[in-house]
């Protein structure tokens, strides 16, 4: 298979990833294509305070610097984004104009009672969005997912208790929630309708053995799901019904998160870490961030109206 990206011409061949954009991340996470034609990518490196964007077609690249940790960056339909700073969400316009959104203060009602930050995030099917939070590694009964308005005026919390609460999306049909806890290695699986999740359980139960950490991940427009693997080296695909379809290995140990892109949304675009929490990894494409030719049409991003 031949790609264009940019002025340049690459053979790719197919399910194997190759290197797209060599700036290293501390914590690689978060990428959504965003613009009509699902080519401008943006990711975070979340502990360097970095959103990093690149275009598949233009190959055009730059970074926009935040003042806290930032661990997501969502597609608003102004041209803005949504950025997940530690205390935000914020509200960056397509002027660079940056609005505090409502947090886990409002939602919560006290300070959160150890530092803590936002997670993975995206933009649901009605508009809202479902945030996950960490803790940085510490252990505390505040970690769970919230959920912000489409008009971005009111934030609740749906859930507590979780280890880590890390990959989320939903099925094609919008019937379905997945939500990953990294640290009790489950994917959790719900009903859900019209903005609400009810009906909460176990869709697969990961191997504690391999000492592997499901991480972000992403659904397709067949409903399987691909989940990125923290020190495990590979994003692993699983059907609808969560039986292993295939296993994609890279040449870094800490795969964090993948989404799809490009104009057919056939290109998976992953990130990856150096490290983080005392783990490291010094192989040389660590924390680089890789694409993904597949053979499947990914699902395109929601985006936030407000």
């Amino acid at each position: 298979m031949t790609i264009t990206w940019g002025y340049a011409r690459i053979w790719v061949d197919e399910m194997k990833p190759i290197v797209w954009d060599r700036r290293k991340c501390h914590v690689g996470e978060g990428p959504v294509a965003i613009g009509s034609d699902y080519s401008k990518v943006h990711w975070v490196d979340i502990l360097n305070n970095k959103i990093y964007w690149r275009d598949l077609v233009s190959d055009e690249s730059g970074e926009i610097s935040t003042s806290e940790n930032v661990s997501f960056v969502l597609p608003r339909s102004n041209g803005g984004l949504v950025v997940g700073t530690a205390h935000g969400p914020d509200l960056l316009g397509p002027d660079g104009s940056m609005t505090r959104a409502p947090g886990r203060l409002e939602a919560d009602g006290s300070e959160d009672p150890l530092p803590m930050r936002w997670n993975d995030a995206k933009v649901g099917p009605d508009g809202e969005i479902w945030l996950g939070t960490s803790s940085y590694g510490a252990e505390t009964d505040y970690i769970g997912l919230h959920r912000l308005s489409s008009d971005g005026t009111s934030i609740i919390r749906l859930l507590s208790n979780m280890g880590l609460s890390n990959g989320l999306d939903w099925s094609p049909d919008q019937k379905l929630f997945y939500l990953i806890d990294t640290v009790a290695l489950l994917l959790y699986v719900f009903d859900y309708e019209a903005g609400e999740i009810r009906n909460q359980r176990i869709g697969i139960r990961f191997d504690s053995e391999l000492n592997q950490y499901p991480d972000g991940m992403c659904v397709d427009s067949e409903g399987s799901l691909w989940i990125a693997f923290w020190h495990g080296s590979c994003i692993r695909k699983y059907s609808s019904t969560f039986e292993l379809l295939d296993t994609i290995e890279f040449p870094a140990k800490f795969v964090s998160s993948c989404a799809f892109a490009g104009k057919d949304l056939k290109t998976l675009v992953v990130t990856t870490s150096t490290g983080d929490n005392g783990w490291h990894d010094d192989q040389d494409f660590a924390g680089m961030t890789f694409l993904l030719e597949t053979d499947v049409q990914g699902k395109a991003p929601y985006v936030f109206a407000h």
